[in-house]
């Protein structure tokens, strides 16, 4: 049974290997950061045993010889490259910026595949006298958060086609899984969920439940492009899923009207009663207060994605303008900050993105309009027209701003986006108060929305 259809799009070209961090120097070698070109997650759920097994396989082409990378936040208990047992060791990158695993045996440049073996020991599943309940929720202000808390995984910079089979065995119930993949249920309690090539670690909506847990609400939202959308919305009670979907069809209007057809084959919403949100592409779990923020994303995030945490100030900047109003003003409201100009290895994205990042993109629509052009508005949409499905940076922010204005706003970028006009005793600045549509939620309050 498919729950999920998803059209892939021909005409799309995928960024890779090239927005990958630089090497680095590992024992006698170097560490070298490689290019999946697919995973392969074989998850079996024991529910007598109360335990979670992930067997992974991944193809991947490395272009120089090292040591491959790639992160598990959960420790492997078998690394096999090529049929040849291996290891691999959790390391520091960058003075503790960030921490990967790497195969400790050095790997010729070349194709190859990777096969491990891990448990899923870090919250992600919840056995309870109903079921099983499994679900990868990400986050992006906080380091290793993305798909590799729950299975190994790449960098932002990487897109590769993923497929999940999924094994429930001792259990009697009855599943469903929530997916902006394609599902498909091949047995009773076995499931394969495929997701499309453009997806990143950051891209996967993955949610497993009992099939009577949650209230569903299903219709289809009329694009402007003529297709039919296929919404899902499901959430503990039937009177927030007619809320959620009054509030998503004024959403969706607006931001087509902005920025053009919805982008995704989909839609799913999950609407919980926690402060804030996450998106994924086509997908949110989301308070109704941050709906809009979260939709928002699915052009700029999950439609555009960031190629690493130095860019994922964008995505928050362009979010938080809308939801103030689009605001146009002649001066930022700061001297000079680093948004995203960290660590070339940094993953998470700068909490200060939100309000200092909607100051900038305010002050950009104001220049815009002052040389005659429609504003960040009318920007954005060119940019995404152009962007769509690949992995961005902030340099390729700039390029196209200046390619769409005839205005080179480098300058500008390097005082408010890369801080490079910090004095020294500015460097370490306080940060803000989180954004309330990405407000701090403890894994006690995510376990509790499995």
């Amino acid at each position: 049974m498919k729950y999920l259809i998803l059209s892939i799009f021909s005409c799309m070209v995928f960024a890779g290997i090239e927005q990958a961090p630089p090497a680095f120097k590992h024992n006698d070698s170097k560490a070298v950061f490689v290019d999946f070109k697919n995973a392969v997650y074989e998850i079996e759920y024991d529910y007598k045993k109360a335990k979670v097994t992930t067997k992974t396989t991944i193809q991947f082409t490395q272009h120089q010889d090292g040591h491959p990378i790639f992160d598990s936040v959960n420790e492997p208990s078998s690394v096999f490259v090529d049929n040849k047992k291996l290891s691999a060791s959790l390391i520091d990158v960058d003075n503790g910026v960030t921490k990967v695993r790497v195969v400790d045996t050095p790997i010729a440049k070349g194709d190859h595949t990777l096969v491990m073996t891990t448990s899923m020991d870090n919250g992600g599943v919840a056995f309870t006298r109903s079921g099983v309940s499994s679900a990868f929720f990400i986050k992006d202000l906080s380091d290793r958060k993305f798909l590799e808390k729950y299975v190994p995984s790449n960098y932002e910079y990487d897109q590769y086609q993923m497929t999940f089979k999924v094994k429930i065995v001792g259990s009697i119930n009855k599943y469903n899984i929530f997916s902006n993949g394609v599902v498909t249920e091949t047995d009773k309690n076995y499931f394969e969920v495929k997701y499309p090539e453009y997806y990143t670690a950051s891209s996967v909506y993955y949610h497993l439940v009992p099939i009577h847990k949650f209230v569903r609400l299903r219709f289809k939202y009329h694009s402007i492009s003529g297709r039919e959308i296929p919404v899902t919305i499901y959430s503990i009670a039937r009177l927030r899923n007619y809320f959620f979907a009054k509030k998503t069809i004024k959403v969706l209007k607006e931001l087509e009207r902005d920025y053009g057809a919805w982008p995704h084959p989909a839609l799913m919403i999950y609407g919980t009663k926690f402060k804030g949100g996450m998106e994924y592409v086509g997908a949110t779990v989301t308070s109704l207060v941050s709906l809009g923020h979260e939709l928002q994303h699915s052009y700029f995030a999950k439609g555009i994605m960031p190629a690493n945490g130095n860019s994922g100030w964008m995505d928050e900047a362009i979010a938080s303008w809308r939801d103030k109003g689009h605001q146009s003003t002649s001066t930022v409201n700061y001297s000079s900050f680093n948004l995203g100009n960290h660590s070339v290895y940094t993953r998470k994205t700068d909490d200060n993105s939100y309000e200092k990042g909607r100051s900038f993109i305010a002050y950009l629509d104001y220049q815009l309009k002052a040389q005659g052009k429609d504003g960040m508005k009318d920007f954005l949409k060119s940019y995404f027209d152009k962007r769509k499905y690949t992995t961005v940076t902030t340099s390729d922010f700039v390029s196209d701003l200046k390619d769409y204005s005839g205005v080179d706003f480098q300058s500008e970028f390097d005082r408010y986006v890369l801080g490079m006009s910090m004095t020294i005793n500015s460097r370490s600045p306080a940060v803000e108060p989180k954004n309330p549509h990405h407000g701090h939620i403890g894994e006690k309050e995510i376990k509790s929305l499995l």
